[in-house]
C-alpha cells in the first residue's frame, strides 16, 4: 500500500464530491479509495528501451536515426 508524502493533494475534484458527505465514516472510506486511487495511477510503469515507442536509434554516427 502506498502513502502520500507531505506535498500530496487530493484532486479538486475529489474534493467537490467529498464535501458532500454526511456520514463520517463514509466520507473516511471514500476519501482512502480515492487517496489510494490517485497514487496509484501516478506510479509509472519501467520499460524496457526496446519497448519504448521510437527507442530503436542507431547510434554509431554523429545524428541519430531510426533503424527500419
Amino acid at each position: 500500500m502506498l502513502k502520500p508524502g507531505k506535498t500530496f493533494n487530493l484532486s479538486k475534484s475529489s474534493k467537490r464530491i467529498l464535501a458532500q458527505f454526511t456520514d463520517a465514516h463514509a466520507r473516511g472510506q471514500w476519501k482512502r479509495m480515492m487517496i489510494d486511487a490517485e497514487l496509484s495511477a501516478a506510479i509509472v510503469p519501467k520499460t524496457s528501451k526496446k519497448e519504448r515507442p521510437g527507442g530503436n536509434y542507431n547510434t554509431t554516427s554523429n545524428s541519430a536515426t531510426a533503424v527500419e
